[in-house]
């Protein structure tokens, strides 16, 4: 595939950048320039508009391999091609001018952080949402909201461009990982958008065709999640596995049988995630996706996740003394991971809705 291909060319340069990235709070200019010039804005966008709609066992893939060069970069392409989903809920005419010609880099946060108010053919929106990735480098910025009007209030996902004078960015982004994201808090005051630009995946169906239409969005993001995971903690493996190459003396048996140990629960979780992600992809080809795909698609990532906290922890031990330094690879590895484990999507509080999806107890939630 070729995006893999240009993933991982671009992730064997991307270590180069990760100290840069952390100190910056964002994606440096020459990692945004690549993003860019290999497509990488693009994985998730429709066909419809020029983009490559991949496959979601192959969005895994593409990100899994970015991770393990630069987490922060893998996670910006993550959180700005999940937002291109929403191209296909927009107003088409909408999405067609907004993807016309260089598509934008997009930071988003689909939380209902803000208020907005319908007044004629315009939205006024206001709020503040944090974790927004990717917001220093972001063209356009997608914010959930809760719209008033009608018998209550409705969630709805709102585009604004970055440099409208009502919106500013809040630094707030001191982490224990994923510092190079960049995700700092947005804060909108009183911007009035027209009402073309403002959209519901709640209440709209999309108007872009196959599969990628009907693959559930919210298991797209938590399989997205979990790839970056497993990026990190595919790293953190090579790490050690290097220092065990080059320890002055050879590692006796029970080193090698925990890193031996390591790399085979890698696999497993790479397995299982990639699977997971495949048998979605194959359902939404048939058609609608059924609640127990669904389901299996989220514990696959939600298990997924944890797994990779445990990789990473393991290789972070087997590092020995160097690893507690500042800066050390592996030490990173496990802020991060650590970091990507706390993200909503796959959080341990989603097993039990995803459990019962699979086992057929009752109505499956819209953001399953």
């Amino acid at each position: 595939m070729e995006l893999l291909d240009r993933a991982r060319a671009l992730a064997a340069s991307l270590s180069a950048h990760t100290e840069a990235h952390d100190r910056a709070c964002q994606l440096v200019p020459e990692v945004v320039t690549a993003l860019r010039a290999g497509g990488f804005l693009q994985v998730l966008l429709p066909a419809e508009l020029g983009g490559h709609a991949l496959a979601a066992d192959a969005y895994v893939e593409v990100l899994a391999t970015l991770a393990e060069g630069d987490a922060a970069t893998a996670w910006c392409v993550m959180t700005a091609s999940t937002s291109t989903l929403l191209a296909g809920y927009l107003a088409r005419a909408e999405a067609e001018a907004l993807w016309r010609d260089e598509p934008p880099f997009l930071a988003g946060v689909f939380a209902p952080g803000g208020r907005a108010t319908r007044d004629g053919d315009h939205v006024t929106l206001s709020g503040r949402w944090p974790y927004a990735s990717g917001c220093r480098h972001a063209q356009w910025i997608a914010v959930g909201a809760l719209l008033d009007e009608g018998a209550g209030p409705r969630h709805v996902v709102g585009f604004l461009p970055a440099d409208d004078p009502a919106l500013r960015i809040i630094d707030t982004w001191d982490t224990l990982g994923l510092r190079g994201t960049g995700s700092h808090d947005v804060v909108v005051d009183a911007a009035r958008l027209a009402a073309t630009r403002i959209t519901s995946v709640f209440e709209r169906r999309p108007w872009i065709d196959g599969a990628l239409a009907r693959v559930p969005l919210f298991g797209l993001l938590a399989a997205g999640v979990a790839a970056c995971g497993l990026g990190i903690a595919a790293g953190a493996a090579a790490t050690a596995g290097a220092q065990l190459r080059a320890a002055r003396e050879a590692p006796g048996s029970s080193t090698l049988a925990r890193h031996g140990a390591l790399l085979a629960r890698l696999g497993a979780a790479r397995d299982h995630l990639i699977a997971a992600a495949a048998r979605a992809q194959r359902a939404a080809e048939a058609g609608p996706v059924e609640p127990a795909a669904r389901g299996l698609l989220r514990l696959a990532a939600a298990h997924v996740a944890a797994e990779c906290v445990a990789v990473a922890r393991e290789a972070f031990h087997l590092g020995g003394g160097a690893a507690v330094r500042v800066g050390h690879p592996l030490q990173r590895a496990l802020r991060d991971a650590e970091m990507v484990l706390t993200h909503r999507m796959v959080a341990e509080k989603v097993v039990p809705a995803a459990t019962r999806a699979v086992l057929g107890l009752g109505p499956v939630p819209p953001d399953l």
